[in-house]
């Protein structure tokens, strides 16, 4: 009781010192009828296409955009969205793509459309992300020299963009070209027979954008705005922002499927996981994404109007010995480091039971785990690990990237635990921590040193291919995703095998046979698998959450005998 006292006095000492400095007060049209939802500011962007790859998305790109396609139930196969329907040529080489019609794109003070979404607008998203030099038509002009300019205009501009997703997964070895056959028919030729490709076009980072309006901002050398005052197909737009603050948005009326029952919704930015309980508490959100992990027994404990929702995620954190370093080449001390770590503790002091012990690479939801895996071979043994490493004399260094994450929301708690750990085992563990931007520069520079890194990974697909190819593939080494610096040309070769049978279960076989030779070599020691978890107000139904964290803001609704 005496804890309860002081949580919730911290809280409202929180909520009086938030209150100084809170963003622009929410119109009572949104607090009359519309929801609000609290959530984290990192890593935000409008156009998903651009975000790092491996971080949660926020929510909000999933109410602007839509895609060709969604994920089925957690399976192998995909439903069309945007697209009607789509065809496989015998070879597995050509994807046909029937599209849906009328569909609009949102109506905005930035930008007015004039037609429907049709196939140029698929050509152009997928175009820019695959770095093509056919994402923009020619202009209609008497002067070639402008023609000319605002083409060097757009590919400068393209040059300098990244695409972080589509480049871990290698989208543009993989799709040779993409065209439109007709107004509503697109045609994709891959270079090889590939099964993930779809599921890759199913992902959060694969929506589709205006070319209309790309055309209009290229025009003005404008282009950025593209990614910054967003233009979608999707249930709900934008109708204002405050930076790192909040979004609010507005029903699209314009929207092709069935109208959301909730017209505004505001997304919260402006607190941590603390404030974002405060706010709750306080009746200032409906629904909170990211809570205090150590606080959720008090949650569950305190009365009927709030309730908790879990998935399992799409996800892994890891540890990654760095392949570049000579003392990390030996096998034998990879596997007396992993021994040496107590991974259960981890789950329960980090994770407080939300996440479960990884044994695999692949997550237990995806549809290529594995149980006959979940026997991991290197659990926690500290003896036998003190007995390999007794006189190495081991003094390592690891770093950790100092920001909280889905798969890791105490990284510098959990260096200091393993660190712990070692130590009882005769290893000295120097901690680091540094910002991702330090990291990718050493990456970039190749000047990384060192020894261990904390990791993870989160997918938004449950494709295989989108989670080990990333992170331990070898056209990955020395990226951002690929920590290990691992190679393996067999790891590979199965990773490619899997990619030419439709058959999942095919798939799964290749896909089991690339993570046994992982957990063979040890590149990384898989640690947990964690729950996306949300909190909300018994009066919010219909919340659905995928393994990704999404919820869609069109299927929720208030009870009516709760809502005025």
């Amino acid at each position: 009781m005496l804890k309860i006292l002081h949580f919730f006095t911290a809280l409202f000492a929180y909520t009086l010192a938030c209150s100084a400095w809170a963003a622009p007060k929410v119109p009572n049209i949104v607090s009359d009828n519309g929801l609000i939802y609290c959530t984290n500011a990192k890593g935000f962007s409008f156009n998903p296409q651009t975000a790092d790859a491996g971080t949660s998305m926020n929510v909000v790109t999933e109410q602007i955009y839509n895609k060709l396609f969604e994920a089925q139930n957690n399976s192998s196969r995909v439903e069309p969205s945007l697209a009607q329907s789509y065809t496989l040529s015998p070879d597995g080489k050509i994807i046909t793509i029937r599209l849906r019609k009328g569909v609009k794109f949102h109506h905005t003070q930035w930008f007015t459309p004039t037609r429907d979404f049709n196939a140029d607008d698929v050509v152009f998203s997928l175009n820019r992300v695959l770095g093509h030099n056919t994402a923009l038509p020619e202009f209609a002009s008497d002067d070639s020299q402008q023609v000319n300019r605002q083409y060097q205009i757009f590919h400068e501009l393209a040059r300098k963009s990244r695409y972080p997703y589509f480049e871990s997964v290698k989208l543009n070895q993989k799709i040779k070209q993409v065209e439109s056959l007709d107004p509503y028919t697109v045609q994709i030729e891959l270079f090889a027979p590939d099964a993930s490709v779809l599921s890759h076009l199913a992902s959060q980072y694969a929506v589709i954008l205006s070319q209309e309006y790309a055309l209009q901002l290229n025009a003005d050398d404008n282009l950025s705005q593209l990614d910054t005052l967003p233009v979608g197909t999707g249930a709900y737009q934008v109708k204002d922002y405050f930076r790192s603050q909040y979004i609010r948005l507005v029903h699209n009326t314009h929207y092709w499927g069935k109208a959301p029952n909730i017209p505004h919704i505001v997304i919260d930015l402006s607190t941590d996981r603390t404030g974002r309980l405060a706010k709750f508490f306080n009746n200032e959100c409906q629904i909170a994404t990211f809570p205090e992990l150590s606080q959720l027994g008090l949650l569950q404990n305190s009365n009927e109007q709030f309730q908790l929702t879990f998935s399992e995620g799409m996800n892994l954190s890891f540890l990654a010995f760095n392949f570049l370093r000579p003392t990390m080449q030996d096998l034998e001390i990879r596997r007396a480091i992993a021994q040496a770590i107590n991974r259960q503790r981890i789950i329960s002091r980090i994770y407080y039971e939300t996440a479960t012990l990884a044994n695999n690479v692949v997550p237990p939801i995806s549809w290529a785990s594995s149980e006959a895996q979940n026997n991991f071979a290197y659990d926690y043994a500290p003896e036998k690990a003190k007995e390999t490493l007794a006189n190495k004399n081991l003094s390592l260094e690891m770093w950790v990237i100092d920001e909280e994450q889905v798969y890791n929301p105490a990284p510098i708690k959990m260096a200091e635990m393993i660190k712990f750990d070692l130590a009882q085992v005769g290893v000295k563990v120097k901690v680091r921590s540094v910002s991702r931007n330090f990291l990718m520069q050493n990456l970039s520079n190749k000047t990384e040193d060192y020894d261990l890194i904390l990791g993870g990974w989160l997918s938004s697909s449950l494709d295989p291919d989108s989670f080990l190819r990333p992170i331990l593939s070898c056209n990955t080494t020395s990226e951002v995703t690929n920590l290990s610096n691992w190679c393996s040309p067999s790891f590979d070769d199965l990773l490619d095998l899997a990619l030419i049978s439709q058959n999942t279960n095919l798939r799964a076989a290749d896909y089991n046979s690339a993570q046994k030779e992982v957990l063979s070599e040890l590149p990384i020691v898989p640690i947990a698998n964690v729950n996306r978890l949300l909190i909300s107000n018994t009066k919010v139904q219909g919340i659905e959450m995928t393994p990704f964290g999404h919820i869609h803001f069109e299927k929720l609704l208030f009870k009516k005998e709760l809502k005025q």
